[in-house]
């Protein structure tokens, strides 16, 4: 599990040959925890056909999830986002949607109001520090000193 921190403005990258700019929000409301977890969405497609998917997610929040999707999902629908390892189910809003050169898009999801317990995780608080994760828990040792003996 790895918690993702944003940087308190926006930042363009050039990538490739390419130019990406990526915009962070200031205003996150919850930390995003990427995580890869099995999920259910039932929603509405382009053609107003109802479609069933088993999808995973990229990274979750107490407020939505970003998941890839094969499926043509009308944005202007609600969907019905279901996760089996907590059996709850949660109706969102579809934020946010980038197809992709593969096939199938990222989808962003955003719950009416948050929802921490819908992912079965602990999300760190606020003020965590992901550097301080990265330092080495090395057990402590005691180092004894003696002095003996005499100059000569």
């Amino acid at each position: 599990m790895r918690v993702i921190h944003h940087p308190e403005k926006t930042i363009a990258n050039k990538v490739g040959s390419g130019e990406i700019e990526a915009r962070f929000s200031t205003n996150r409301r919850s930390s995003r925890v990427v995580i890869d977890t099995p999920v259910t969405v039932a929603g509405q497609n382009m053609n107003r056909r109802m479609f069933v998917e088993h999808a995973k997610t990229v990274s979750v929040s107490a407020h939505g999830a970003l998941i890839h999707m094969k499926s043509d999902v009308d944005s202007n629908r609600p969907v019905l986002l279901s996760n089996p390892r907590t059996g709850m189910e949660v109706q969102c809003r579809v934020a946010n949607r980038k197809d992709l050169s593969a096939g199938g898009a990222e989808i962003g999801l955003e719950f009416d109001d948050a929802l921490p317990k819908f992912w079965g995780i602990h999300f760190p608080p606020e003020d965590w520090n992901p550097a301080e994760r990265k330092k080495p828990d090395l057990p402590q040792r005691r180092v004894s000193v003696s002095v003996s003996g005499s100059k000569r």
